[in-house]
């Protein structure tokens, strides 16, 4: 049997879209073409890889204004991806879900919920892990638990980067790029064969941008971009059945932090109160200073705070500073037709220093620095065959050792104090997944993971001056009764001093252990019509609360938290592969789910309990004729917990079964509908309309409502040009046409002695016009 498997691609001259295989046209239009993946890390059609994967090229993110990952949700059905992660301060702190399963911490101690990875290789830590698409071939998006192949921290999905590999062709281009708050950006990409078997690509950008979040105390715009990165890669045939492929990336971030501002300030929290008592502005009104805050009064720091979407009262000192290198190489051996061996090494760095003011008020209540430096290096050894044409097998074994530090000053009304530690991680893994093609049309796999992780933790936590010397940490309760003014006083018995240990410096080990399977069955109903089910787990390892724990000698931990996703799936081309349709309905039950919430002002990691989560997800890809193509996408999550866990419960937070997990949206929806067309015999021009739906959803675990995002769309619009001799290409953009204002990501300390809350929005409507030249 003949199984022909199609992808998407607008051909336009040179291709819109560069998918593999793809030859240019003579005229401009539209047509299905094969899409090659690795999702399975092995080559496959994408319409032939029975699971829910969504697959883009550089040029269709392009045209979409996908320029990061983090835009990737407005394109990719039941995938959030925030870039700002709660209390980080930076810009380039990913917060990932897939559906319903992510983190919100951005920690050293704490892992994500999906994995990302770039050429094979996993980003351990979501700081740095906010990417621009800068020399791209294209994005795989898995969605449900990748545990077999890819391993812990992929319980809710993976998201693979492919970057453009060197190759004989002879190309260079230069981008510029213009647009409102002042951007500019330059992008040059090279690829030069240096011998018949040694090829290389080189690609640097540079991006500056006005941010879009101003601060009254000083001036400083918030959300700006500052940022070099530079790739670069060979790839050397050293002989027929030996391939070596080298590469080496670097980014300098240097920026003034995330666009936060003040939610509102709970006045008659301690922290709050105090702040107050110490703001001359609030003194000097008549009225003590709770009652004036809560009376409104100008110059107190109080639920009147929130001034605007896009203005900070904030006075502590912001920045963002942050670098990551990293360098890989990946060896391919094909010994024989039927056997082949891959070894993947990589060695990364990232250090970033941050500093935010929390409460974003003139007050001193709660402002954090981090200092993070993280290096990693990992191995992954790969043997690959087949027997008799019908069994198709893959052996690996990984290895993966992070070290490095992540410290936390934390200022407060009263002084003073360091949280974080030191971490030491190592991870051992084996796996092996093995196709049968029982007949022609059925398929089984069969997939098993176990993988071994110790986690060390050393607090490094200290008081820095006059954190408690006033004692009130032991006599202010957690929420002043409305109207009490209680006025500053000391205490005898400090339980800390200046430079006192907070924690012991101690070494603190943990060790977990998890063995996943999956079980897939596919049957190829048709030429071109697939169906499949799945049962598959996923494993997220534990660990250390890093900050500071109410005095605590030993850092709190949490557990591994687990899944088990149930998955049936369709994949079909159907009216002479002008019409695609992808179907994947699932059901996962998520056990032992690790949920940021607050014991007492700081946040902290708990094993919430367990959750069931139902869904869907619908692709469509459509070209009715060769000058249309329409693209839609839908998804649909219902999570809820089942069980609350004795820890949640035992500590009275406010955690209730009725809740929504945190970053989940019930629905989202994109639709996105291009026309091509020639101009004359010099050009092709392409206008595109693109829209989004986001449902509403908390952005915590507790549910605050003043992080709630209610429901909204996106409208975004481009004209992209390129002359047919492939010199000259054009792109005019609007993203956010109607100019929404949405809530991205928060932090909220509340309803603690804390007091404060964070709010991160979006960028308001903007516009850009790109200009690149090829020069070969």
């Amino acid at each position: 049997m003949t199984i022909k498997r199609f992808g998407v691609t607008p051909i336009i001259a040179c291709s819109l879209l560069a998918t593999p295989g793809v030859q240019a046209q003579e005229s401009s239009g539209f047509e299905l073409e094969e899409i090659t993946v690795t999702a399975r890390k092995r080559e496959e059609n994408l319409q032939s890889t029975p699971i829910a994967v969504s697959a883009f090229t550089e040029k269709e993110l392009e045209y979409r204004q996908i320029t990061s990952t983090d835009s990737l949700s407005d394109i990719t059905p039941n995938l959030t991806f925030d870039s700002a992660a709660p209390s980080s301060g930076s810009s380039s702190a990913a917060q990932i879900f897939i559906r319903g399963i992510g983190q919100t911490d951005f920690t050293a101690v704490t892992d994500p919920g999906v994995g990302l990875y770039i050429d094979g290789v996993y980003m351990a830590r979501s700081v740095g892990n906010v990417l621009d698409f800068l020399d791209v071939e294209r994005i795989e998006i898995l969605r449900g638990p990748q545990g077999t192949l890819f391993g812990r921290n992929t319980i809710g999905g993976a998201i693979s980067i492919h970057s453009k590999r060197p190759h004989e062709e002879k190309t260079a281009s230069i981008k510029v790029e213009v647009g409102d708050d002042d951007m500019r950006n330059v992008t040059f990409k090279a690829n030069m064969p240096i011998t018949d078997t040694l090829f290389s690509n080189v690609a640097i950008a540079s991006k500056k941008r006005d941010g879009y979040v101003t601060r009254n105390f000083d001036g400083i715009d918030l959300g700006d971009d500052d940022s070099l990165a530079f790739r670069g890669s060979l790839l050397w045939d050293a002989s027929e059945d030996v391939q070596v492929f080298l590469s080496a990336d670097a980014t300098k971030i240097r920026e003034n932090g995330a666009p936060g501002v003040s939610g509102g300030v709970n006045h008659l929290a301690p922290f709050a109160f105090l702040g107050n008592i110490d703001l001359a502005s609030c003194t000097a009104v008549p009225n003590p200073p709770a009652a004036a805050a809560a009376a409104g009064a100008p110059g107190c720091a109080g639920p009147q705070s929130f001034i605007g979407e896009y203005r900070s009262d904030g006075t502590f000192p912001v920045k963002s500073d942050l670098d990551v290198w990293g360098i890989s190489g990946e060896v391919s051996w094909s010994v024989t037709d039927e056997f082949s061996i891959k070894y993947i090494t990589a060695y990364r760095e990232a250090d970033m220093h941050s500093s935010r003011d929390g409460d974003h008020t003139p007050a001193n209540i709660f402002a954090t620095m981090d200092f993070f430096e993280q290096e990693q290096i990992s191995h992954e050894l790969q043997f690959a065959g087949s027997l008799n044409d019908n069994v198709n097998w893959l052996l690996g074994f990984y290895y993966f050792q992070e070290e490095g530090f992540n410290e936390n000053p934390v200022t407060l009304p009263v002084g003073a104090i360091r949280s974080g530690g030191i971490f030491d991680n190592e991870s051992e893994a084996v796996f092996f997944q093995s196709t049968i093609d029982i007949t022609d049309q059925l398929a089984l796999t069969l997939g098993i993971r176990n993988t071994k992780d110790t986690k060390n933790f050393k607090p490094d936590q200290i008081a820095f001056g006059d954190a408690t010397s006033t004692g009130f940490f032991q006599t202010i309760p957690a929420v002043l009764p409305p109207g009490v003014y209680l006025a500053p006083a000391s205490s005898g018995n400090p339980p800390f001093n200046p430079g006192d240990r907070l924690a012991t410096f101690a070494n603190f080990e943990e060790e977990f252990d998890d063995t996943n399977a999956m079980i897939n069955l596919s049957y190829q109903w048709t030429d071109d019509l697939m169906v499949y089910a799945t049962y598959s787990e996923g494993f997220k390892s534990g660990g250390f609360d890093q900050r500071f724990t109410a005095f605590t000698a030993v850092p709190t931990s949490f557990q591994p938290e687990t899944v088990d996703s149930y998955e049936v799936g369709m994949k079909g081309d159907f009216f002479d592969s002008t019409l695609r349709l992808n179907l994947a309905l699932f059901h996962t039950d998520y056990n032992d789910l690790q949920i940021i919430i607050r014991e007492s002002f700081n946040p902290i990691t708990f094993n919430g309990g367990k959750a069931e989560i139902d869904g869907f997800e619908l692709e469509l890809t459509w070209v009715p004729t060769d000058n249309w193509f329409i693209t839609a996408a839908t998804g649909y999550v219902d999570a809820d917990y089942v069980e609350l866990s004795s820890r949640v419960l035992n500590n009275n937070t406010p955690v209730l079964p009725g809740n929504s997990l945190s970053n989940t949206p019930m629905w989202s929806a994109s639709l996105g509908i291009a026309y091509s067309t020639e101009i004359g015999d010099w050009a092709t021009v392409t206008p595109r309309l693109d829209w989004s739906f986001h449902d509403e959803q908390y952005n915590d675990a507790v549910n605050e409502p003043l992080l709630f995002q209610d429901d909204y769309y996106l409208l975004n619009a481009a004209v992209s040009m390129e002359t047919l001799d492939g010199k000259w290409e054009a792109v005019l953009a609007v993203k956010n046409i109607e100019d929404e204002t949405y809530l991205v990501t928060g932090n909220s300390a509340f309803g603690t002695s804390a007091a404060y809350t964070e709010q991160v929005y979006n960028r308001p409507r903007e516009w850009s016009l790109s200009v690149q030249y090829n020069f070969f």
